[in-house]
């Protein structure tokens, strides 16, 4: 059967609905999804009635038979495009990898509140509980995922949708839980904003499954990225510049506005989350002692207009002991930037050359003009990825207190030259020289 779509309109869906395909039963030609798609159907109406959805495109369910790993280009752009991602929760979904496939592709969208004042963590995910399933088999990944909404029903929690579309006698609880999970939904909608994706089938395909735990390691430690920002503040912006993409202090700088609210500082932890580090973040500062882990820089070129800045900054460029990446964000759509582009550009090479040179050695040069929010979520992982490998290439070594035993050589006597005076055979050897 062919992929479904609400309305006519080639627009991305409001949601995408995941779900456990089932398997057709060979003798039985009925259609085993009819009760998600009887579901899905009525989400859309509601959703429809209470929201402002253009050409009535609420919603996205794959219909097809799935054969192998063959993504369709509709899933794919549909999945890249939605606002929010609606997964049925069921013993079945957490044992498909095209489901934990499709929860990776969907969470890797960078999420954001519309309202800067808003707290917690923006995730656009709203699941619903098609079949209960305990929260000792959760996989870890959305473990920490709120689903239990009490606004649902007392039956909605403890039978799951399924039973409650299948039997007539809970149609009223039913009728309920789909019209709050509708306005759960457009709630959602309207108060986090996510990226949209590139929408190739090919990501989906590569994608991890979510749901698999990854391998253990041998140290739940993180390393350490520290991120340093030299940039103004609102009430010492630098020389030309209006206030309005600064806040109380550098950290707050907000360079890609009105596209990107969130401060810059926000969408570089987030890329060291992503990485496995943890991320130290500070206000720039030249003086920093011997580095104990590697650094990004996140430079506003226009700080270059002051003296003092250009001085430690210099000062940053000479000290070869301390390795960084830079990353310089731009933004054409600013008002400030018309006529002065080259100008700081030039700015940028004539106080960090060392810095610009390597980095542009290394093949990322792009990364000293990053243009908007998406190409510095595309580019910071390289830069950071290099900052590391040239820390480690510098680090010092430091080895463990204490003297070790040293190693036994071939051809020296016992003794100093060859084994410690106070070295002991183990048993074997003393077994063997017993022999004849």
């Amino acid at each position: 059967m062919p992929s479904e779509r609400t309305g006519s309109d080639s627009s991305a869906p409001y949601f995408f609905l995941s779900y456990a395909h089932v398997p057709p039963d060979d003798s039985d030609d009925s259609d085993p999804h009819l009760w998600v798609h009887k579901f899905f159907r009525d989400l859309c109406t509601d959703i429809r009635n209470i929201a402002n959805v253009r050409g009535g495109a609420a919603g996205f369910m794959d219909r097809s038979i799935r054969a192998g790993e063959i993504w369709t280009s509709e899933l794919a752009q549909s999945l890249h495009g939605c606002r929010v991602f609606v997964p049925l929760y069921s013993p079945r979904y957490f044992n498909s990898p095209w489901c934990g496939k499709e929860w990776t592709v969907f969470s890797d969208r960078r999420a954001q509140f519309r309202d800067a004042a808003e707290n917690g963590v923006p995730s656009a995910v709203v699941p619903a509980i098609w079949y209960p399933v305990p929260d000792r088999d959760l996989p870890h990944a959305v473990r920490e995922m709120q689903y239990s909404h009490p606004e649902l029903g007392h039956r909605y929690q403890t039978l799951g949708l399924y039973s409650l579309v299948k039997l007539s006698a809970f149609r009223r609880d039913y009728q309920r839980a789909v019209l709050q999970l509708a306005r759960r939904i457009v709630e959602v909608a309207g108060t986090v904003e996510v990226d949209r994706g590139d929408g190739d089938p090919d990501a989906l395909e590569a994608a991890r499954d979510a749901f698999v735990a990854p391998p253990a390691t041998r140290s739940s430690v993180r390393r350490t990225l520290r991120i340093s920002v030299a940039a103004g503040s609102r009430n010492r912006p630098p020389e030309g510049r209006s206030p309005d993409c600064y806040g109380s202090s550098p950290l707050a700088w907000t360079p890609y506005r009105p596209d990107a609210d969130q401060p810059l500082v926000k969408a570089a932890e987030q890329v060291a989350e992503r990485m496995k580090f943890r991320a130290v973040v500070d206000e720039f500062d030249p003086r920093s002692g011997q580095p104990d882990a590697p650094e990004i820089l996140l430079l506003d070129r226009w700080v270059l207009r002051d003296a003092g800045q250009r001085a430690q900054l210099t000062k940053f460029d000479a000290d070869t002991t301390r390795p960084a990446g830079l990353a310089v964000p731009w933004n054409d759509g600013d008002p400030d930037s018309i006529g002065v582009r080259g100008e700081l550009a030039a700015e940028v090479d004539a106080v960090l050359p060392l810095r610009t040179s390597r980095q542009r050695q290394a093949g990322l040069g792009a990364a000293l003009e990053i243009p908007d929010h998406r190409t510095f979520d595309t580019l910071l992982p390289k830069v950071v990825a290099w900052a590391s490998k040239e820390y480690l290439r510098h680090a010092t070594a430091s080895p463990p207190p204490g003297r070790g035993t040293e190693r036994f050589r071939v051809g020296d006597t016992d003794g100093a030259a060859g084994r410690p005076t106070d070295h002991r055979r183990n048993d074997e050897e003393e077994d063997r020289d017993g022999q004849p």
